[in-house]
């Protein structure tokens, strides 16, 4: 997943929640190997390697998350796109910027067809690659979440480094767990704080990974609209929701899209909630539906 998970949980029993919170990191390392396009056997590789071939049949749960990220990719107009992963490979490959030649290669519209009703994934050009790097994380954590209520533990954490975070219950004392959130600039600050029950919090943003070429950064979220490096004009995105998995999506796209794109969204998806910094040394913040 290119991050450390964590959970945190209280309750009555310690060794319980101990013995769940072991069971449920490993159901991360699981989806690892399902997910991984570093990972050659896993079932995204599978099906990088043969759907621009032939139908794929998918793992259930695996293809709803498919659609998820098919839906998501058309409210946002295409700033969010699991079919990216050409973009992607091409940029972190490049030894110069890549010229629009190199890039329109991998530009397609209708990429993946999705069949419901067989619940197969086919790619409507050999060219085509899946990367859920914009939505794994926020998948796994879901997945633990329901975990962890498969199992009664009603009140806890679960992160997946600093790009999302759920907020199971409440923390003792409180009616809500408070989670901050890094400033773009100085990292070893807090810019702002979100109160978070039964919701979770996903953050984008360029300041601890990007790309280098000939001396000069890039931010390592593609614009999956252009194939550059996203220029939306934001230090950081947040995205809110109740799904781990759309809050996941939604901060890449927020980020791609900008302070009016983001705006326009949650105007549109009131259950969507947003922060988004933008600014230099004293960045500013503002608030959507959150």
């Amino acid at each position: 997943m290119g991050c450390e998970f964590e959970v945190i949980l209280w309750g009555g029993d310690a060794d319980y929640l101990l013995a769940a919170a072991e069971e449920a990191l490993d159901e991360v390392r699981l989806l690892e190997e399902q997910l991984s396009v570093f990972i050659p056997t896993s079932e995204i590789s599978f099906i990088n390697a043969v759907a621009g071939s032939r139908p794929v049949r998918v793992e259930p749960r695996l293809f709803r998350l498919l659609q998820t990220a098919t839906r998501i990719s058309a409210e946002t107009g295409g700033a969010f796109d699991v079919a990216s992963g050409a973009l992607v490979d091409l940029w972190n490959a490049a030894e110069h910027v890549p010229s629009d030649e190199e890039i329109s290669e991998h530009l397609r519209d209708s990429n993946v067809i999705l069949d419901e009703e067989k619940s197969t994934i086919r790619f409507a050009n050999p060219s085509v690659k899946l990367n859920l790097g914009a939505i794994g994380k926020g998948y796994a954590v879901a997945r633990v979440v329901e975990f962890l209520r498969d199992r009664e533990i009603a009140n806890g954490l679960v992160s997946a480094g600093s790009s999302t975070v759920y907020a199971l219950g409440a923390p003792p004392d409180d009616d809500s767990w408070t989670v901050g959130i890094k400033d773009p600039v100085r990292r070893d600050e807090r810019i702002t704080s979100v109160r978070l029950r039964d919701r979770a919090l996903s953050t984008s943003g360029s300041h601890e990974r990007f790309v280098e070429i000939g001396g000069e950064r890039f931010s390592h979220i593609i614009d999956p609209r252009t194939g550059r490096s996203a220029s939306g004009g934001l230090l950081l995105a947040c995205a809110v929701t109740e799904d781990p998995s759309v809050s996941d999506a939604l901060s890449t796209a927020f980020f791609v899209m900008g302070r009016e794109g983001t705006k326009s969204y949650c105007e549109s998806h009131p259950e969507a909630g947003a922060i988004v910094v933008s600014g230099g040394e004293s960045p500013e913040i503002e608030r959507i539906n959150v």
